[in-house]
């Protein structure tokens, strides 16, 4: 693509060595907050393209680093600035660390400060102790690491603090161990990549990664696309690694050598669902780069041509885009446009009832300057058997600065909720590349005949204003069969991306959509859609299911009676002359627990019999269906009972439509990892969880995972005590092994099916 322009200059902001972007005023809008060399705290309007100054302050020494965020819990953002001592300063009672708040005067009012060493490197403010309250976290000069805790007073109090032999240069923020509190992780003068945890009023370092050459800058963000943070590290060799986290480790991904890396963001700046990686370098470029066969390939680059001391991503034009700000050495802070072509967006208007018609509208904005044509997608869904659409095939030619919308009819046949999948529009540039882009996934849950529509995870960008075009005749456009959900290997999902100019644009574009229909479960047109049971049995045939061996009651000391007894039985056959996809109930099951539990890997082991330690892409939430039979006592042939198995992101920003997921649902596995003793202390946040969001208590499965693994940290007879004191049943699984895998489904479909029972005799009773 074109290399991305300047879009203007800040001429007033001259080597601006920290910038950050928030809403300070308290105006719903952000304003652009910068700091320079000589200590001088700029504020700006940042919601209009021309940048109006708002306010300065001379702080004197020099500005390292600027975060705007709630520092003292008060519902309001504030600026935490990290500074050098001035001429006159006396180390160790001058404050380095200081908090200012713009006032209704007009004026940056200091409200408190604490004194470390002669400078601080690095600021950031997140929650680091899981109280959902702000900390402030500082790395000194005086190689101390420390976390402050500021009241609605504005009073800061030193919470913790930890001395490093080496200083830390630069601190990222990042869920590394997946129990949705954020670590911090140091990058240290010696070399050293360093992983902490805050609790009980200390710092506690969990991990250690030595590199060779000293870390300049760290930085977390999403560019796999699978909501969850990978870390970016830059070190003074001039190299980039990311590493993801791997069973609560750091492993490393992915790395770039000999790109003369200076700094790093990690941001979306394109709306395609994944982070771009951009990269400051001192040969004084700005390089994008994206996520391409599980390598990062350069997309663009921007000459700057002076030496750049500081780089972040933020709205600066008040167009809902994000941009790249540049500070330099001598010169003018320069505002960068992003990597977008086209906008997508994709709305619900749920003025309906069940069974009548919901509006869809997929709109499509081309904000470039070249006509972009052969905008090709469609609309997939899960459960496919819940919803109907007309038509879900998409086509857009957009000119220059265009905007189009395709209004779509969707109709619920049922109660419950509906994942619309993120929508993958797809257009080959004029290489021949095949480009794409996505809506973020939207939940449409439908209960007592009204329906409520939210997307799962807010967009990144919105759409520029002029009047959309509607594009009512799709009589040209081929229909398409819906489908549900299958698993996105790596490998095949970037081979949607894989299609090079040796092909012909057309052939690209129609080879990544015929990707996309298989990846999604579509056959080829003229042949039949599969059932869920049918896609299952088909993977089933090529893998080797999980399969659990009876049990006896004295072999297993660490999981309820009840389960060992269900495991114990002789399977019964099937009633004979019933069609082998033949089942009696079909249940919605919701496999939850904090973050990386295994709760995938667990869904993914059972479906296809095969433990998968590699990531895979997840766009969205985690569906998998399944045929089970269950033997109980009581029938003289085995029962049938389709699972639909729906895993959700634990993340803080799913929290909202958490409820339209849950609808529906017959039963819970609630998981945790047996080697983190936080992800069984929180069991009891998703039973709340749970109950409030189905309405009533459904039977419970609390598994323990992970039991393969050294180091465990919760003993199994404290689970089954806590799991049946609450009323549930417990047992212990291996996603690794396949131990408890398939049992864990089958003792939770049998609890449902009791249930289910129970119900159908009640009803009859009343009859």
């Amino acid at each position: 693509m074109n290399t991305p322009r300047v879009l203007f200059e800040i001429e007033d902001d001259k080597s601006t060595t920290a910038i950050a972007m928030g809403d300070v005023t308290g105006s719903g809008t952000s304003e652009l907050c910068t700091g320079d060399r000589d200590g001088v705290l700029r504020l700006y309007d940042g919601s209009t393209a021309d940048i109006r100054f708002l306010a300065q302050k001379d702080l004197e020494g020099s500005i390292l680093s600027i975060k705007i965020a709630d520092a003292n819990n008060d519902g309001r953002m504030e600026i935490v600035v990290g500074r050098s001592l001035a001429a006159g300063d006396i180390p160790g009672e001058s404050g380095t660390l200081q908090v200012y708040r713009f006032a209704a005067s007009g004026q940056l009012e200091i409200l408190a400060e604490y004194p470390i060493d002669r400078f601080i490197t690095t600021v950031m403010v997140t929650d680091v102790t899981g109280d959902e309250k702000n900390e402030i976290i500082v790395a000194g000069s005086d190689s101390s690491l420390r976390v402050f805790q500021m009241d609605a007073d504005d009073k800061i109090t030193e919470y913790a603090k930890h001395q490093l032999e080496n200083m830390p240069i630069t601190i990222g923020i990042c869920d590394v161990i997946g129990d949705e509190i954020d670590e911090f992780v140091t990058g240290n003068i010696d070399g050293s990549l360093r992983v902490f945890k805050v609790r009980n009023g200390s710092i506690d370092e969990i991990e250690v990664i030595q590199l060779a050459s000293p870390i300049i800058s760290v930085r977390a963000g999403d560019i796999l696309g699978d909501r969850k943070m990978e870390l970016g590290v830059v070190t003074r060799d001039g190299t980039v690694r990311v590493y993801r986290n791997e069973e609560s480790k750091l492993d490393l991904f992915t790395k770039l050598e000999g790109v003369n890396a200076l700094s790093i963001v990690m941001e979306e700046i394109n709306a395609d669902h994944m982070d771009e990686l951009i990269v400051a370098t001192s040969d004084y470029k700005v390089n994008f780069y994206n996520l391409h066969m599980a390598e990062l390939q350069e997309l663009a680059s921007v000459n700057i041509g002076e030496k750049i001391l500081a780089i972040s991503v933020g709205d600066a034009g008040g167009d809902d885009r994000k941009e790249v700000l540049v500070g330099i050495s001598n010169g003018p802070l320069k505002v960068l446009q992003g990597l977008y072509q086209l906008i997508p967006k994709f709305e619900i208007d749920t003025e309906a009832k069940t069974g009548t018609h919901l509006l869809g509208k997929v709109t499509v904005a081309n904000i470039t300057n070249v006509p972009i044509t052969g905008v090709t997608g469609k609309v997939y869904w899960f459960p496919k058997d819940n919803l109907t659409v007309d038509d879900n095939q998409l086509k857009f030619d957009l000119n220059p600065g265009e905007t189009k919308t395709i209004e779509l009819d969707l109709v619920p046949t049922t109660e419950g909720t509906v994942i619309i999948r993120p929508i993958v529009l797809m257009w080959t540039d004029a290489t021949g590349q095949v480009k794409q882009i996505t809506t973020p996934e939207t939940a449409v849950l439908v209960e007592k005949g009204a329906a409520v529509a939210a997307p799962a995870a807010m967009p990144s960008v919105s759409l520029p204003t002029p009047a959309s075009a509607i594009v009512d005749d799709l009589t040209d456009y081929a229909p398409a069969d819906s489908t549900g959900f299958a698993e996105v290997e790596k490998a095949k999902a970037a081979e949607i991306l894989k299609m090079t100019s040796t092909e012909s644009g057309d052939e690209s574009l129609k080879e990544a959509e015929e990707l996309l229909d298989k990846l999604f479960g579509v056959e080829e047109a003229g042949t039949p859609v599969m059932s869920e049971v049918d896609e299952v049995a088909a993977v089933m045939e090529e893998a080797a299911p999980v399969v659990a061996e009876p049990v006896s009651v004295e072999e297993v000391a660490d999981e309820s009676t009840l389960v060992t007894e269900m495991r114990a039985r002789t399977p019964k056959p099937p009633r004979p002359g019933a069609p082998s996809d033949s089942y009696t109930y079909l249940f919605k099951v919701m496999v939850t627990g904090e973050g990386a539990v295994g709760k995938t890997t667990l869904v993914n082991r059972y479906v296809t019999g095969v433990f998968e330690r590699d990531y895979k892409t997840t766009i969205g939430s985690q569906f998998a269906v399944k045929l089970t039979h269950i033997s109980p006592p009581e029938p003289e042939y085995a029962v049938g009972i389709k699972l639909q198995c729906w895993d959700v992101a634990g993340q803080a920003r799913f929290k909202a439509v958490r409820k339209m997921y849950y609808s529906g649902a017959a039963g819970i596995i609630l998981i945790f990892d047996v080697t983190r003793r936080r992800s069984f202390t929180e069991l009891s946040k998703w039973v709340k969880e749970a109950d409030e969001s189905i309405g009533v208590r459904t039977p419970i499965v609390v598994v323990g995972n992970k039991t393969d693994l050294p180091d465990r940290a919760v003993p199994s007879a404290e689970a089954k005590r806590w799991a049946e004191d609450q009323g549930f049943l417990y047992m212990e699984s291996s996603a690794k092994t396949g131990e408890g895998v398939a049992d864990m489904f089958t003792v939770l479909a049998e609890q449902m099916w009791r249930d289910a029972r129970k119900a159908t005799e009640a009803k009859k009773a009343r009859a």
